[in-house]
Parts: structure tokens; C-alpha cells; sequence
């Protein structure tokens, strides 16, 4: 059967399909000893694919998706340094699987994270295409002007990219701090930082509360929970 590498890999549990393409850009896969190109496919079953010389093999996998209360501080990327990353909030059983984070938060965010351990299951939740919304709660350092509130909704135009919200609703205040609901469906970096920026203000806090119908609900700051069929289904619903 043929298919792209970066499908093979992310198949095989080692990485998503866009981290492959880096890996493909930096020439650390070879298929057959040859340096592998963007686009190229494979046979899945007679082809060598390694990675820094290391051979990838497809193995058997049982979908496991993971929940976790992020706290601010934490990085979403992968283990090195003394960073402190999701990966050292997996749970024991689980610290020998390779997993994907289904949409990054930033450092300073906190809040609703999935992890997976199936690559295209990462995918399919984190592109736009898949329209699943995401719903986050931000605090301000200064409250934004109403007629700016309509201009997140028609859109932003920012080092090239569109920013923009589906929904924003105000809410009551905490302590000094306005607040906002926001909904996305495409998830660009920082997103909502630099909405807010354009809008001559700050974010205090950002939480991300509700994936799709899954919401974080009571799940405490650091903790995990293995998500059941049901649960999972609710993120498409």
C-alpha cells in the first residue's frame, strides 16, 4: 500500500504529520538509504524508513486520549533541558507511549489540553477543517472597546494571517479585570494574545475551557484523566 511518509509516521505512533515534514525539511529521514522528499510516498511493507538512522516499524496501537489541566508555566513541547513540559503530567502507565498534544497552549495559558497518542487523531482535532470549536476564558489588563469586539468576529489581519473569533461574549468582572468568552475554530499562535494587542490591551489570564462539547469542568490544575469513547466523540459533537 502506498502512502506519504509523513501518514507512515504519524501511523506508527513516532510523530504528527506536520512534525514529519520538518523532519523531512531537515533531512533526518532516509527511505532505502536515500534522503526522503516532501510528498514522496512509500510501500508501507517492503520500504526502510529511519529517522537519524534509526529504523521506524508500525506497531499495533490502542487509541488512548488523555486530559490534562495544564498549568500556566508549562511548555507544550517535547521533553528536553529541564523544562518543565506536559509530558511530566502523563500518567505512570502511559510514560512509555509516545504522545500528541491536540492543539498547543502557550507557556503562560492554562487550561484544556488533550494528548494523544495516535497522530492523525491529533491532526483531525487540531485543523480548522474539522470546524470543532474551542472555548476560552481571558481576563484583561484593560477593557476593550465595544465596536472592537465586532472587529475579532470579521477579522484581523496580523504578519500575514487572518486572527479571528467565532463568538465573544463580555463577562462580569473579576476583581479589576474585565473578562471575555471567546470561541475559535482555527488555532494560529497566540491567537488571542494578539487579537487582544490590536485591541490596545493585554491578557491577564486565558484558560481554555471546552473543546468541541468536552468540557474541563471540575478537573484539577496538573491532572489528568484517560478520556472514555464518550467523551472522545463529544469533542465532534
Amino acid at each position: 500500500m502506498q502512502l506519504r511518509i509523513q501518514k507512515f509516521l504519524s501511523q506508527c505512533g513516532y510523530c504528527s504529520r506536520r512534525h514529519a515534514e520538518e523532519l523531512i525539511q531537515e533531512g533526518r529521514i532516509s527511505v532505502n538509504g536515500l534522503i526522503a522528499t516532501l510528498g514522496q510516498c512509500i510501500d508501507e511493507y517492503k520500504d526502510i524508513v529511519k529517522i537519524d538512522q534509526v529504523r521506524v516499524q508500525k506497531r499495533p496501537q490502542t487509541r488512548t486520549v488523555l486530559l490534562l489541566n495544564k498549568p500556566r508555566g508549562v511548555e507544550c513541547t517535547h521533553p528536553w533541558g529541564d523544562k518543565k513540559t506536559v509530558y511530566d503530567f502523563i500518567p505512570k502507565p502511559f510514560q512509555n507511549e509516545r504522545f500528541f498534544y491536540c492543539g498547543r497552549l502557550d507557556k503562560d495559558s492554562q487550561g484544556m489540553l488533550l494528548l494523544a497518542n495516535d497522530g492523525d487523531f491529533a491532526n483531525q482535532v487540531t485543523h480548522p477543517r474539522s470546524n470543532i470549536v474551542k472555548i476560552y476564558y481571558v481576563t484583561l489588563e484593560r477593557p476593550l472597546a465595544l465596536e472592537f469586539l465586532g472587529t475579532m468576529l470579521t477579522g484581523i489581519y496580523d504578519e500575514g494571517e487572518c486572527l479571528k473569533a467565532e463568538k465573544v461574549f463580555v463577562l462580569p468582572n473579576q476583581g479589576r479585570y474585565p473578562a471575555l468568552e471567546i470561541h475559535l475554530k482555527q488555532g494560529r499562535k497566540r491567537e488571542i494574545r494578539r487579537m487582544i494587542q490590536h485591541g490596545g490591551s493585554f491578557v491577564h489570564r486565558l484558560k481554555r475551557t471546552q473543546i468541541g462539547q468536552l468540557k474541563l469542568k471540575n478537573l484539577a490544575v496538573g491532572a489528568t484523566k484517560v478520556l472514555s469513547p464518550e467523551e472522545i466523540a463529544l469533542l465532534f459533537q
